[in-house]
């Protein structure tokens, strides 16, 4: 350790163990990708890689062991108990300028007799609302909400009792009277995480707008929340915990409760029942196939994922392939574009109710119908770029099941008013209709053309 520090002098911190992102329990030797070696009661090496070199920076360490070389008081104002000092000093020597590392080691030098602590719940809270800022990346939850002030007041509050502190909670609000800004004035004003604007002038497409563009730049992760949704109070910290373990996937989402309008639960849909029986990270390239096979969407609504903008925005574009135009399903065709890039974790347990009542956008017919022109793009887009349906046989199942879904459409069409006929979305369905069909047998090229970049609202499943 002297010889570590006097090669160091900007080390303020030498432990034996330690780790690149604490977990999200604020446990250090809970988390993921550990760094140095200890023994367990039995000499038996626990869990972490070695370090080469002389030291390697981390970013807490445990506190089996502990040496500093820059005098930083220790926060005996928060913690009496061991379980937290590793952590807290690591935190306390950083705000300090200096720097954190965990020794390297030949050989283990020493043992850890049990790891058995028991966590003393108020100085788990004081840990992580002292520290989740200078520990944790920055969460956006973003909220639109248009005149349904009490499922706002619901959301909202999920939001805000999330277990996961560092977050940033924004709400755009184009109700034409005053009762949403009133319930956030009164129950969440005093919250400093949250930014609530009302846009009263805005239609529909410019509050969604709005809430598809706010991008913070500190925040490296978003999460919609529908005004009707309601998040589990663990949601963010659980997922956050699957990016930690594994940093490369690129969308991480979890089984979602169905409720009514009134909270209950709702047996579950084709859509909504869960694609796997236990929390697994699966191939984006497999996962997208089943997607494209069933049409279905079984990954959730914004409301379901919780995304790493890195990979999520192209200049502030969501969707997939830039010309969904005004037929752009956000959910779906984002989450494909996403598993293009890498893999998918699928949580188990449910950590988001999603409402389903009978003013939802998504029973709208231009909506129902723009979905079914957005699928026939995300089939195009595949095919054209030879991922998740690269042989003939897919590729014609694909088609095959889209048509059958049309089918049904078409009557309903017949059946129509005949100034509905008029509309650009029927028009643009038709063509989209026809191409789909046309491609059976023209080698799976499917050609059609529509204006779908016209002005429009962008739709999303709500």
């Amino acid at each position: 350790m002297l010889e570590a520090f006097h090669a160091h002098p900007d080390v303020g911190i030498l432990g034996l163990s330690g780790t690149k992102q604490i977990s999200t329990s604020g446990i250090s030797y809970l988390s993921p990708q550990r760094v140095g070696i200890l023994l367990d009661a039995e000499k038996q090496a626990l869990d972490g890689r070695a370090v080469d070199g002389l030291c390697e920076s981390v970013q807490v360490l445990d506190g089996c062991l502990l040496a500093t070389q820059h005098d930083v008081a220790w926060r005996k104002d928060l913690f009496h108990s061991a379980l937290f000092l590793g952590a807290s000093a690591s935190c306390e020597q950083q705000r300090a300028g200096h720097g954190v590392a965990v020794l390297g080691e030949k050989e283990p030098a020493c043992r850890w007799i049990s790891n058995a602590f028991q966590v003393d719940s108020d100085e788990k809270d004081a840990f992580l609302d002292e520290y989740s800022k200078d520990l944790y990346p920055l969460v956006s939850i973003i909220i639109p909400t248009y005149q349904r002030p009490e499922y706002f007041r619901q959301a909202l509050e999920s939001a805000q009792k999330q277990t996961y502190r560092n977050l940033d909670i924004f709400i755009t609000d184009n109700s034409h009277n005053e009762e949403t800004k009133d319930v956030y004035e009164k129950y969440f004003a005093d919250d400093s995480r949250i930014r609530y604007e009302h846009h009263p002038d805005f239609d529909a497409r410019g509050n969604w707008h709005r809430a598809l563009t706010y991008d913070n730049p500190d925040a490296e992760y978003v999460n919609w929340l529908m005004d009707d949704d309601l998040f589990v109070p663990k949601k963010i910290a659980t997922m956050m915990e699957y990016y930690f373990t594994y940093p490369d996937v690129t969308l991480v989402t979890s089984y979602r409760n169905a409720i009514d309008e009134n909270g209950e639960a709702l047996p579950d849909t084709e859509s909504t029942k869960p694609i796997c029986e236990v929390t697994s990270r699966l191939k984006g390239s497999d996962v997208g196939r089943m997607l494209l096979l069933s049409l279905t969407n079984y990954l959730g609504e914004p409301t379901t994922a919780l995304l790493r903008k890195k990979y999520m925005l192209q200049g502030g574009r969501l969707g997939w392939t830039g010309r969904e135009g005004k037929y752009r399903i956000v959910d779906f065709s984002t989450w494909l574009r996403l598993m293009a890039q890498g893999d998918v974790v699928y949580i188990r347990e449910p950590l988001s109710s999603f409402r389903q009542h009978e003013v939802q956008q998504h029973k709208a017919l231009d909506t129902h119908f723009g979905g079914l022109i957005c699928w026939t793009m995300m089939i195009q887009e595949a095919i054209r770029e030879n991922i998740f349906l690269q042989d003939d046989e897919d590729k014609k199942r694909s088609i095959i099941r889209w048509l059958k879904f049309a089918d049904g459409n078409v009557q309903v069409i017949k059946d129509y008013p005949k100034d509905l006929w008029e509309a650009s979305y029927v028009q643009d369905f038709l063509k989209a209709y026809a191409g789909m069909a046309a491609a059976l047998t023209n080698g799976y090229q499917i050609k059609y053309e529509i204006d779908a970049m016209q002005a429009g609202s962008d739709i999303i499943n709500v």
